[in-house]
């Protein structure tokens, strides 16, 4: 999936997991792609959401007004500075880890250790080296289904914000959830029935959702990009 996405796309990426952890949370949703949207600041996409009147600042103010409302988690400290109270780098462990085994065998390693039964007696949920937990998946493939269905081969940010607008839209229907999903979900503070929170925010911004999925449509079929 992430092949298809552009430069600025992979920058709005960087830029959300940036604002996720400023915001202090310790997982990556469709709320922190828009305020990456608006923090790369250069993009058709954060044009339109500025033109919308959706401003990063503000977007910052109301992702910690729904914290406080128990939409999102308050802020904690992530895993990295937690580790870093003891005097542990975790960039410098995984660099370490990755020259002498290789990043293939370390992502193998987590993997296992996150999903294998019964291990030494107990379960483990997440580690560190798995880095923040990611929950904007569907609203990314929503994004490359609206650029594959506008003939478009990359998917740019305005496609981003195609897709968490679609992920607002369509909420996903019914679904069984695994012990590990709530596991995990409990591990960063969200509460159970979390979805996304792209939605609240849009609304508490006084967002018009149609008007907007509208201006960043009509921008892209004028383009034809």
């Amino acid at each position: 999936m992430f092949e298809r996405f552009t430069e600025q796309a992979h920058l709005v990426l960087d830029l959300a997991r940036h604002e996720a952890e400023r915001a202090g949370h310790r997982y990556l949703g469709p709320e922190h792609l828009v305020l990456g949207v608006l923090a790369e600041g250069h993009s058709r996409g954060a044009r339109i959401l500025r033109a919308h009147r959706i401003e990063l600042a503000t977007a910052r103010t109301e992702l910690l007004g729904l914290a406080r409302q128990g939409v999102v988690p308050a802020p904690r400290p992530s895993d990295a500075d937690l580790l870093g109270t003891l005097g542990i780098d975790l960039e410098a462990v995984r660099r370490s880890t990755e020259q002498a085994f290789g990043a293939t065998a370390v992502g193998q390693a987590t993997w296992r250790v996150t999903r294998r039964r019964g291990w030494r007696g107990t379960r483990v949920t997440w580690t560190p080296l798995c880095g923040p937990p990611f929950f904007a998946k569907r609203a990314l493939q929503l994004a490359s289904e609206q650029a594959r269905t506008l003939g478009h081969g990359a998917v740019g940010p305005e496609h981003l914000v195609l897709g968490v607008l679609a992920d607002v839209g369509e909420p996903a229907g019914r679904v069984r959830v695994s012990r590990r999903h709530r596991r995990i979900t409990a591990h960063v503070g969200l509460p159970g029935g979390y979805r996304g929170a792209a939605g609240p925010l849009l609304a508490a911004l006084g967002v018009d959702l149609d008007a907007l999925r509208d201006a960043v449509a009509a921008e892209l079929r004028g383009t034809g990009r």
